[in-house]
């Protein structure tokens, strides 16, 4: 925001240096970054922040001034001076008065279209916009002066003389003055004639109906516009103006006629016309200013200091409050509707601080009893699951919480497949950036996998990377909910830079898994039970899922060739995703060390033969649970495939090490324990032992 300082003082007189004023302002929120000299002006160059949309205009700064100097301000005059016949023909409706609390059209008559004087170039200049013709000049400099944006249309290129405030309807096709043509959808508000949109409502006015050299009958329009439908407008068309600027950061309805009254009186004055007695003010909804209840004690302990009843009432009447005492400890405060971002009672206290002088606030150590700081649980866990896949040779990255819904669509990762909560629908972000970045991510996959991608095409075969973090996903008729992940994707060899490396060691589905399992182990979690898994974005037979007891930890496999090849991946590519707070849940926090046995243990090696259907996990799991107390290692070692074993059937083969810590075992011993294992997968799956 440029300010120019001699058209500040117009409207407020104080006897600071610029440089003085400029800390003062700064000191008070309005930053100013830079005082420009120009020629024999000097111009402020300040940061106005987004929730002091009152700033953005000559006005708002100068009652600032005056609310910090304690100076008295002087508006500039509002009176349109309407002097000319009435205005029958002129209609405006609004059939959107959510998008358009108010609209205001006066009718100059008679104008002539020529430059606007020398004093109203320069300051436009000064503020930096460049002048064009005294009608469009005047609209630019009520909304500089006053924060108001305006519109000026040519009467006779209006339909019916008429004004109408409607949502765009499909398929419209606006030019605006720029050129630009702009495909209008139902979500746009539009201002139409009879018969067609003629300008994109607190963005830009249309090329059919702007102000020419022979225009003579002007109807200047100022509306209050819904700041949220004007931003989303304008990202979606990708066009900021100074309107849309001033509209997205809130404009005050009850100002509105006050604007085009000053706009049209300069009109009369500079271009020669007369204004009409009739003003067309449609105000269905009136803005009414908020009561917020404020307590002077409260106020002196958020600040810290000492400030009094009177100094309080003092500061937030400069700001244009009306403050009723309703009792010495509770007053009603209502604050100007400009003031849009004052809506409770800490809103006021900061006030109060403000012009108190945040510099004379006294700085003071925060008195009783503290807590020591620290991580959290999660946050000590997040670091040992970070350190364990670490130690497994996986490098860690950090991705993008947002995404494309339609990337997900692609990929087949519309749901998380470890988080319970994640069976519902993609959070979708109501004001996205972009298209890219329109939805937060259900999994922590899709980011992993772009990475993959990434390098992938960049001549990178070997990639090895985890993530933790959160994801989110939203139930039919609830909240979006989140969840703490832990996922990984690898790719290529470990080994790939050993001279002697055997093609063999590329990444399959078992190096994977057995990533999982050894950060289950690092975690001092019981083994899990691994069943076949189908997820849409996993390979349907070379995917398997973690459970222990009855919950799903979650699913490790190799990618689905489409998947892959939608990426433009290599075949083989592997990902894992775990639930990370049942990770945490299930983890042992203490784990002590156990000496090894001075006794040596007992190896058998035992292959039994089962149909095909029976998944090595659920022998896997009768077994230990045979053995319970004694089994130092279960492994399987040999999956095998015969004509000799008879059709559907398969032998697979476990290397078991038996021992306890107070003696040896003895043969007989081991042997009746293994005759309880035999039975029982004899009874359970049907297993023979293969000899």
């Amino acid at each position: 925001m440029r300010i120019p300082l001699e058209w500040l003082s117009d409207y407020v007189s104080t006897e600071l240096s610029p440089e003085a004023l400029a800390e003062r302002l700064t000191m008070a929120g309005l930053e100013v970054e830079e005082i420009i000299p120009d020629g024999d002006d000097l111009v402020f160059d300040a940061y106005v922040t987004p929730n002091r949309g009152d700033w953005l205009s000559i006005t708002g700064v100068a009652r600032e001034v005056a609310a910090l100097t304690e100076v008295e301000y002087s508006p500039p005059p509002t009176e349109a001076g309407a002097t000319g016949p009435p205005a029958p023909e002129v209609r405006v409706d609004i059939e959107a008065p959510d998008l358009c609390p108010r609209y205001v059209a006066h009718l100059i008559r008679g104008v002539k279209i020529g430059p606007s004087p020398e004093w109203m170039q320069r300051r436009l200049t000064l503020a930096g916009l460049r002048p064009i013709n005294n009608v469009i000049d005047v609209t630019n400099y009520v909304m500089l002066e006053m924060g108001q944006p305006l519109h000026a249309f040519d009467l006779v290129r209006l339909s019916e003389s008429r004004i109408v405030v409607r949502r765009a309807r499909k398929g419209e096709i606006l030019k605006v003055i720029d050129g630009t043509e702009v495909e209008l959808s139902p979500d746009m508000l539009v201002i139409a004639d009879a018969d067609r949109p003629i300008a994109l409502a607190g963005i830009m006015g249309g090329g059919q109906s702007e102000i020419s050299a022979g225009t003579t009958d002007v109807l200047l329009e100022a509306a209050s516009f819904d700041a949220v439908g004007v931003r989303r407008t304008s990202k979606r068309i990708a066009l900021v103006t100074d309107s849309s600027y001033r509209f997205e950061r809130g404009v005050d309805a009850n100002d509105v006629l006050a604007a085009a009254s000053r706009a049209a009186r300069l009109l009369a004055e500079l271009a020669g016309g007369t204004v009409s007695q009739d003003v067309v003010d449609v105000y269905p909804r009136p803005v009414q200013p908020v009561r917020i209840s404020f307590r002077p004690e409260r106020c002196r302990q958020l600040l810290g200091a000492e400030v009094s009843d009177a100094h309080q009432e003092q500061f937030l009447g400069r700001l244009g409050c009306d403050v009723f005492r309703e009792s010495a400890d509770d007053w009603a405060v209502t604050p100007p509707t400009r003031r849009a971002d004052l809506t409770i009672e800490a809103d006021l206290i900061e006030e109060v601080g403000r012009l108190y002088g945040y510099d004379r606030l006294p700085e003071t150590l925060p008195g009783g009893a503290t807590d020591t700081g620290g991580r959290s649980e999660l946050g000590r866990f997040s670091i040992k699951v970070r350190e364990a896949l670490l130690a497994q040779g996986l490098y860690e990255a950090v991705t993008n919480t947002l995404c494309a819904r339609d990337f997900l669509e692609r990929i087949r990762l519309q749901q998380s497949p470890a988080w319970s909560a994640a069976e519902g629908q993609v959070v979708a972000l109501r004001n996205p950036i972009s298209e890219e970045f329109d939805s937060l991510r259900p999994s922590l996959l899709p980011g992993l996998l772009q990475s993959a991608q990434f390098n992938w095409r960049r001549g990178r075969s070997d990639v090895f990377l985890f993530e933790t973090g959160w994801a989110h996903s939203v139930a039919d008729g609830h909240l979006p909910e989140s969840g703490f992940l832990v996922a990984g994707v690898m790719m290529g060899s470990r080994w790939s830079g050993v001279w002697n490396a055997d093609a063999a060691w590329a990444t399959d589905f078992y190096a994977a898994k057995g990533v999982v399992e050894s950060l289950m182990a690092g975690l001092g979690m019981e083994p899990a039970r691994w069943e076949r898994a189908t997820p849409p974005a996993f390979h349907p037979g070379r995917t398997a899922s973690a459970t222990i007891g009855d919950r799903c930890l979650g699913v490790v496999g190799e990618l689905h060739p489409e998947v892959a090849e939608t990426l433009d991946l290599p075949s083989g590519v592997c990902a894992f995703e775990l639930d990370g707070e049942l990770l945490m849940s299930l983890s042992t926090a203490d784990r002590t060390y156990q000496p090894p046995s001075r006794f040596p243990a007992v190896t058998r090696d035992l292959a039994f033969v089962v149909s095909r259907e029976v998944a090595a996990g659920e022998l896997h799991s009768v077994i230990a649970e045979e053995l319970a107390g004694w089994a130092l290692e279960i492994r399987l070692f040999d999956r095998y495939e015969g004509k000799s074993l008879g059709e559907g059937r398969v032998s697979l083969g476990f290397r078991l090490a038996l021992g306890v810590t107070d003696r040896t075992l003895t043969d007989e011993e081991v042997d009746a324990r293994l005759e309880r294992v035999r039975a029982r997968l004899a009874d359970e799956f049907g297993a023979e032992l293969r000899a």
